[in-house]
């Protein structure tokens, strides 16, 4: 699966450029994700747990905020997400504000938590690649059933025009002329003119059989794609990731 656990990534403390590109000793982590996801996730859960900032020169800004998962003071943070489809890495440094930076060598049971909430971010991406991965196949799934769906009242329409049809068919029969082993005054006018019309309802019965048939595979074969989907889908569900322990120890 796509969302698929790598090797447990490692956080370490290393010097960064910041926001003024100054060097600072910060923290970071690379996960072997989409840097994209990555940047995604982790801002779609500070703004789950009330954390807001903004973005200003390729770092996300948080001021004034307190943040429980990595310290108990009121802090600054600043986070930059840098790579490729391929992987991301995640730099941080930490404030006591007005660029008063926490240096991470020299406060070890903050530099603790900030290790401990990074290595939790790799199931907040899990997650993250997780539903989208889910909400892309239940789309897909939705649109083969809609498919499913104006195939069955097209096949619907046919097998009203063939009941039709069969209906003509039988009045016809029912009137047509019938001539004897003594008929003398035959009306080959008529009788042509019969023959054509026999002939006309004959041909639309064949062409709608085939149109049926052909609309029958159609349907076949979408309920096949239909099935096949909701394999996935089950299979996936199966896959879940685990919640985030971290946060629910928080709780």
């Amino acid at each position: 699966m796509a969302c698929m656990a790598m090797a447990q990534a490692k956080p370490e403390v290393k010097t960064v450029l910041n926001y003024d590109k100054n060097l600072i000793m910060g923290y970071t982590i690379t996960y072997e994700y989409p840097v994209e996801d990555i940047e995604n996730a982790v801002v779609e859960r500070l703004e789950k747990e009330g954390v807001e900032g903004s973005k200003k020169k390729n770092f996300y800004n948080f001021k004034g905020i307190k943040y429980n998962y990595i310290w108990n003071k009121t802090f600054d943070m600043y986070i930059q997400f840098t790579g490729s489809k391929n992987a991301g890495t995640i730099n941080m440094i930490l404030s006591q504000g007005y660029d008063n930076f926490i240096v991470p060598t020299e406060d070890s049971i903050t530099t603790a938590k900030v290790y401990e909430w990074l290595i939790s971010l790799d199931l907040d991406v899990q997650n993250y690649r997780y539903n989208l991965a889910m909400e892309a196949h239940k789309e897909e799934y939705k649109g083969i059933d809609k498919e499913l769906s104006k195939l069955e009242k097209q096949r619907t329409k046919i097998e009203k025009k063939i009941k039709k049809n069969a209906d003509a068919q039988l009045k016809f029969e029912a009137s047509r002329t019938i001539i004897g082993e003594n008929d003398l005054n035959v009306d080959t006018k008529k009788l042509e003119k019969e023959e054509k019309k026999a002939q006309k309802l004959l041909n639309e019965k064949n062409e709608l059989e085939e149109e049926l048939k052909k609309i029958n595979d159609k349907i076949d074969n979408v309920r096949s794609d239909l099935n096949k989907k909701n394999n996935v889908i089950s299979d996936l569900e199966k896959e879940k990731p685990k919640s985030n322990t971290l946060q629910k120890s928080k709780k």
